[in-house]
C-alpha cells in the first residue's frame, strides 16, 4: 500500500460514511489496545485502515488518505467541543446531539456555517470520535469523560493526529476557558437548585404534617357525628358505613361537618 502518485489519489480520494465507519472503528479498537499513545497513532494502526478501506471497498487507499482524513475528524471534534463549550447549547447523550433552539441555530449558523452539521441532530459515531480523536482535547469538564482512555505504551513510529493551526488554538483556549466558567456557574447552580429543592421539601413536609394534623383532630369528631344521627332513627350499621364512607373521603366528610344536623 501507500506505492504511486499519494499527493494525486489523497486530492481525488471521497470518504463515505461506511468508511468512515470502518475507519473510527478500526482506530478506536487500536486506541483501546493502547495503540494510541498520548495524541499519535502507531503506523502499524494507520496501515491497518488502509489496507481495510481498500479491501473491503474495492479502492486505493494510502496512508496519505487515512492521515488526511484522521486531520478532518480533528477537525470536527474541535468544533463539537467549542460548540459544546458556549453558552446557549445543550447536550443530549442518549442520541450524542448538540441541542439549540431556533433563534440560538439561526444566529449560530448565520455565524458559522460551518456549526450547522453538529446541531440538533444525531453526531455520527460520536462515542468513537471520542477514543479516537477526544483524549487531547479534553479540557475543563470534558476530562471525566475521556479519562478511561489515558493510554501511554511509547511512541515510536507513530503519526501526530494534531493539526497544527491557528483555529486549533483558538478551540483549544476556548474550550479551556469556558471549562472553567462552566465550573464556576455550575458550582453556583448547583447551589442554588440544592436550595429550591430544600425549600420545597419543606413545604410538601408541612403540607403533609396539616393534612396528617386534620386526619388526627377530626376523625374522632366525625364518628361522635355521624353516630349522633342516631337519635333521628337511623341504625347503627348504616351510621357505621356512612362513617367509613366519610374517612375514606376527606372533601365530602369536610362539607358533612359543616352542615347543621336537619342537612
Amino acid at each position: 500500500m501507500g506505492k504511486g502518485n499519494k499527493e494525486g489519489t489523497s486530492k481525488q480520494f471521497r470518504w463515505t460514511k461506511p468508511m468512515e465507519h470502518v475507519f473510527l472503528e478500526i482506530l478506536a479498537v487500536k486506541a483501546r489496545k493502547g495503540n494510541k499513545p498520548s495524541n499519535t497513532f502507531k503506523s502499524v494502526s494507520i496501515n491497518r485502515v488502509a489496507d481495510a478501506i481498500s479491501s473491503r471497498f474495492q479502492v486505493q487507499c494510502d496512508t496519505k488518505h487515512v492521515e488526511n482524513h484522521l486531520r478532518t475528524v480533528k477537525n470536527q471534534w474541535q468544533i463539537i467541543c467549542k460548540i459544546r463549550g458556549e453558552s446557549g447549547f445543550g447536550w443530549d447523550d442518549n442520541m450524542k446531539m448538540i441541542t439549540c433552539d431556533r433563534a440560538t441555530y439561526d444566529a449560530t449558523v448565520m455565524a458559522h456555517k460551518k456549526y450547522e452539521p453538529f446541531l440538533n441532530k444525531s453526531i455520527d459515531h460520536y462515542d468513537e470520535m471520542a477514543v479516537v480523536v477526544g483524549k487531547d482535547m479534553a479540557t475543563g469538564s470534558f476530562s471525566r469523560t475521556f479519562a478511561d482512555i489515558d493510554l501511554d505504551d511509547g511512541n515510536e513510529d507513530s503519526m501526530p493526529v494534531d493539526c497544527d493551526n491557528e483555529e486549533a488554538e483558538e478551540v483549544r483556549t476556548n474550550v479551556s476557558s469556558s471549562g472553567t466558567s462552566k465550573r464556576k456557574r455550575k458550582s453556583g447552580q448547583e447551589s442554588l437548585v440544592d436550595e429550591q429543592i430544600k425549600f420545597v421539601g419543606e413545604q410538601l413536609g408541612e403540607i403533609a404534617n396539616a393534612l396528617k394534623q386534620f386526619t388526627a383532630d377530626k376523625t374522632a369528631q366525625l364518628y361522635e357525628q355521624v353516630m349522633s344521627m342516631e337519635e333521628e332513627g337511623f341504625d347503627d350499621d348504616f351510621l357505621c358505613s356512612v362513617c367509613d364512607y366519610l374517612g375514606s373521603h376527606e372533601s365530602e366528610a369536610k362539607m358533612f361537618l359543616v352542615k347543621s344536623k336537619k342537612h
